[in-house]
């Protein structure tokens, strides 16, 4: 007899009839059961079919099952006269819990079929699709522990349920029209109204309205997105003067609206169901303010089966396009009940199943080099990432902006959601629910912690309450290590960072460094040289100062600059001149700031990286070969923009066109970039670079560092499975402060080069 032990994404995706069949199929004894552990198995039969049993599940289980780790052990058999599937059994391990899913091609065939019982059943699901991790309250993952507990099941779903032949063998969701989950339609003050919500939503829709629709992981706003003075009132309502907004539709129209590959089609209609960053069609029937001077449209597909309703159902009379941006307000948590978004909805389109656990959706923007993921949330958590570091129960807390923490044992490290973009109480409140969720479900007591060396951020203050040895880690040393770890390297590199601020270990705004670091420290080998910022954080919504007080440090006219009052230029030459209430920075995102605020792009920014992506989107990639550099210089230690800027303050005046001076501007960060890792390499003889920070989500950059370093024989590394962004630098944080405690060893038995520099 075996006892198979199986851990991963194996509750809740098919797993338990996959392995009934297929013993059933081998003629073998015994059972399958979910555990905390994950699945637990005893079987008994022929050697010859036990060996055939094992490769089978290993290989050919459900396709969005994930093992992660299988033992098996030996005993003798015990009789068993047939095989079952037993009821779940508590233990003392934990599981992993499946993301949320998109419904599969299955369910939406059953949702279209008139002779279906679901038919037009707007919570139709199977064990193949459907809410997981948003509807569980613990492990393991069964009905009574989900927000499904509440809707008890009629005879037609229980046979279902109880049906190891059928696909929906518990599907802890299962429901039907007359056991499971409704939808309501309501008015602006919680009244329903009478009549086909679907319908009522759609027509509300086309009438210009706002309307508020509950999702799977939580609330979308929706409006008309060709419907100019509704977008417009959606923008007034939410405060969000300019950010672009997501639009959903069939994918049918999708190339109506944005350039798509087949490949992006295909990530677009997975399981993952993202939002995808594409180039805009023109001419597009989407309304300009959707994503106003904006190049790219964010798009996605309905995933849930209500959406794909709404659409189905009237789509046909014309393409439909509706703007589906998270239910919230500035930058909080996503909402999963109406009453949060007063004043924000003319109606909402509601219903009665429970959001457990809030999850906004994903955001992806493709490169030629791989996706890269923007924002890991819906689709993605809280699978684990499985690295080759075996930790001791550490937490990383994250930092100030793209708040996600990471909880880390063994050698899973799991990444919370999305968490929320400001330091908020309710930021912090859904932050403190999640992590105490997190170590519930997955047995993580965290007895060590890292976070970020700035002593102000909601995060530092998190991890400094929890009364646990705390490791205090820079920002981008964070940053680089994240991406060291993905790609499972565990020795010196250089780390190139660029971002828009990191608390430095001079007390300064880091932000454009290139570091030989591993995961104990790191050395500062070049960044861009220190330049005024004139009133700290104050200054990042007025570039324009920012602008200003640069060519002013740098004795460059600034004459030409618009968007400042006489008497703020007469307040901030005063501040460079006596240094008073001025901070140093070597930021690479407010450069990019500074350069946009010169061409009169943003004065003022409503939303991060604005001009930044201006900037970019000005660029023709296809003639970057054919502009030359501005002049900078490379010193000690330093990269000296000030020629940059004073070359882009002549072009200026000279009249020369906006396109060109972006293009330059471009090409010599990218030439300063190369020619400082060269450098560094010759000084160390190291050949492997990794690439990481905020402003590597530029394509131009990214794409073209990646190609130059390869050209001058690097290695090149960046992320794949987790955002460039903050949203990411947890795992950082978790990998070094481990290894600074002896918390992480390498499965490898290399334990890093030691470095110079680290706190």
């Amino acid at each position: 007899m075996n006892r198979i032990r199986i851990n991963g994404i194996v509750q809740g995706v098919g797993f338990r009839p996959f392995v009934y069949k297929t013993a059933k199929k081998y003629n073998l004894r015994g059972y399958v059961l979910n555990s905390n552990d994950g699945v637990e198995i005893e079987v008994e039969g022929k050697e010859s079919d036990l060996v055939i049993f094992i490769e089978t599940i290993k290989k050919n289980h459900p396709p969005i099952a994930r093992i992660n780790h299988i033992s098996i052990e030996k005993f003798p058999d015990i009789g068993y006269p047939d095989f079952l599937i037993r009821n779940s059994n508590e233990s003392c391990g934990s599981t992993f819990i499946s993301p949320d899913l998109r419904i599969c091609l299955d369910c939406i065939d059953e949702l279209h079929n008139p002779e279906n019982i679901r038919y037009k059943y707007p919570f139709i699901n199977c064990t193949n699709c459907g809410p997981r991790y948003s509807i569980i309250l613990t492990t393991p993952y069964d009905r009574p522990l989900t927000s499904m507990k509440s809707f008890a099941m009629c005879n037609v779903c229980r046979r279902e349920y109880e049906d190891p032949n059928d696909r929906r063998f518990h599907a802890q969701p299962v429901a039907c029209p007359d056991c499971g989950p409704q939808l309501s339609f309501l008015d602006s003050l919680y009244n329903e109204i009478d009549g086909d919500p679907i319908t009522n939503c759609y027509n509300e829709l086309k009438k210009g309205k706002v309307i508020g629709i509950k999702g799977i992981g939580g609330f979308h706003i929706a409006c008309d997105a060709t419907n100019e003075a509704s977008v417009s009132e959606l923008r007034r309502r939410k405060k969000r003067p300019a950010k672009p907004f997501a639009i959903m539709c069939n994918i049918n129209h999708l190339r109506n609206i944005v350039k798509c590959t087949d490949p992006i089609s295909a990530l677009l209609q997975s399981p993952l169901a993202p939002v995808v960053i594409l180039p805009k069609v023109s001419p597009s029937p989407i309304a300009e303010s959707v994503a106003p001077q904006n190049a790219n449209l964010g798009v996605f597909l309905p995933y849930a089966p209500h959406q794909i309703m709404i659409f189905s159902e009237f789509d046909a009379l014309e393409p439909l396009y509706l703007v589906m941006t998270s239910g919230n307000l500035n930058d909080e948590p996503i909402a999963t009940d109406e009453k949060e978004l007063i004043g924000l909805c003319d109606f909402y389109l509601t219903h009665n199943r429970t959001i457990l656990n809030r999850c906004d959706d994903s955001v992806v923007v493709p490169s030629s080099k791989c996706n890269v993921i923007l924002r890991r949330s819906r689709g993605y958590v809280p699978s684990p990432i499985h690295l080759p570091f075996v930790s001791d129960s550490i937490l990383g807390t994250g930092a100030e902006l793209k708040i996600a923490f990471c909880l880390a044992d063994d050698e899973l490290y799991y990444m919370s959601p999305y968490i929320g973009n400001n330091n908020s109480k309710d930021t912090e409140d859904f932050y403190k629910e999640m992590l105490d969720k997190y170590q519930e479900w997955f047995k993580i007591k965290p007895k060590l912690a890292g976070c970020d060396l700035h002593p102000d951020y909601l995060t530092t203050h998190i991890a400094e309450r929890m009364r646990i040895p705390l490791v205090r880690i820079q920002h981008h040393h964070a940053h680089i290590a994240a991406v060291m770890a993905e790609n499972k390297l565990d020795e010196t590199v250089i780390g190139v960072s660029f971002d828009g601020s990191g608390y430095g270990n001079d007390g300064a705004i880091w932000g454009g460094e290139i570091f030989t670091t591993d995961y104990l420290g790191f050395e500062r080998q070049y960044h861009l040289c220190y330049m005024p910022l004139s009133g700290g954080d104050a200054a990042v919504k007025r570039p324009v100062r920012i602008a200003y007080a640069y060519l002013e440090f740098a004795g460059i006219s600034n004459s030409f600059l618009k968007g400042m009052s006489e008497f703020e230029k007469k307040i901030v030459s005063q501040q460079v001149k006596n240094n008073f209430n001025l901070f140093q920075t070597s930021s690479m995102g407010r450069l990019f700031d500074c350069v946009g605020a010169m061409l009169g792009l943003y004065p003022e920014i409503t939303f991060e990286a604005q001009s930044a992506i201006a900037l970019e989107q000005m660029c023709d990639i296809k003639i970057l070969s054919e502009v030359t550099a501005y002049r900078y210089r490379i010193l000690k230690n330093e990269i000296d923009i000030k020629p940059l800027l004073e070359d882009i303050r002549n072009d200026i005046v000279k009249g020369k066109s906006h396109a060109l001076i972006a293009l330059r501007f471009h090409k010599t960060i990218i030439e300063f970039t190369v020619n400082a890792i060269r450098e560094v390499k010759s000084k160390t003889n190291i050949d492997k670079v990794v690439l990481s920070g905020g402003v590597m989500q530029n394509m131009i950059l990214f794409e073209s560092l990646i190609i130059e370093l390869c050209k001058n024989n690097f290695q090149v590394y960046f992320s794949t499975e987790l955002p460039n962004n903050d949203g990411a630098i947890a795992l950082g944080q978790v990998i070094i402060a481990g290894r600074m405690k002896g918390k992480v060893k390498n499965v490898f038995g290399n334990s890093g080069a030691n470095s110079k520099e680290n706190k």
